[in-house]
């Protein structure tokens, strides 16, 4: 619903496919064009105007339904781009694989929002727990690309993880040590 009111607050045009009844009623109620079926059928897509679209976001909770309706749309509608959220690491791997270029965990960023309030009520100042979650958003999208090549290698993947995690700390830790040697901060 979040992406929906974005874009049609901005005059984009925008159809809902949805297999919840009560979900495609609370839709309607908000002037959305709306589908009710399952959005991994090819009949569906064509009916709801995949053909025609510019744009596909999937924000399907089930995994695999998910990978599937990427599949179909990347096979029956090769130029559709396709925004997608993932419900966890593995399918962000999945989808990234796919060729899906504009990916979004599911709790990322909030959990992230999360981090840099627990920091600040914790008493961190506010710019440097901008800084630190900051810090660990780069380096985790970096890990993550670092795991693509490798995802179904598990035990590599679980390598670059462990190494990845182990750098992570270490360069968090080297930055804290950094700031209170220094008594660099900014925000005050």
């Amino acid at each position: 619903q979040i992406i929906g009111r974005v874009l049609l607050a901005q005059d984009i045009r925008i159809t809902v496919l949805d297999h919840d009844p009560d979900q495609i009623d609370t839709l309607r109620k908000f002037g959305y064009k709306v589908f009710y079926g399952d959005a991994t059928r090819l009949d569906m897509l064509e009916a709801a105007g995949a053909a025609n679209a510019k744009l596909l976001v999937v924000a399907i909770d089930d995994v695999a339904d998910s990978l599937a309706l990427v599949d179909l749309a990347k096979e029956s509608f090769p130029s559709l781009a396709i925004v997608a959220r993932a419900r966890n690491v593995r399918h962000w791997l999945e989808l990234a694989d796919r060729g899906v270029t504009a990916i979004e965990r599911e709790t990322f960023e909030s959990s992230l929002k999360s981090a840099r309030a627990a920091l600040t009520v914790l008493g961190i100042e506010p710019y440097e727990a901008r800084e630190i979650t900051e810090a660990f958003r780069r380096h985790n999208l970096a890990n993550l690309g670092a795991m693509l090549p490798h995802f179904h290698d598990d035990a590599k993947t679980v390598a670059i993880a462990k190494s990845g995690r182990e750098e992570l700390e270490e360069s968090l830790r080297g930055d804290r040590e950094a700031r209170l040697k220094t008594g660099a901060g900014g925000w005050h």
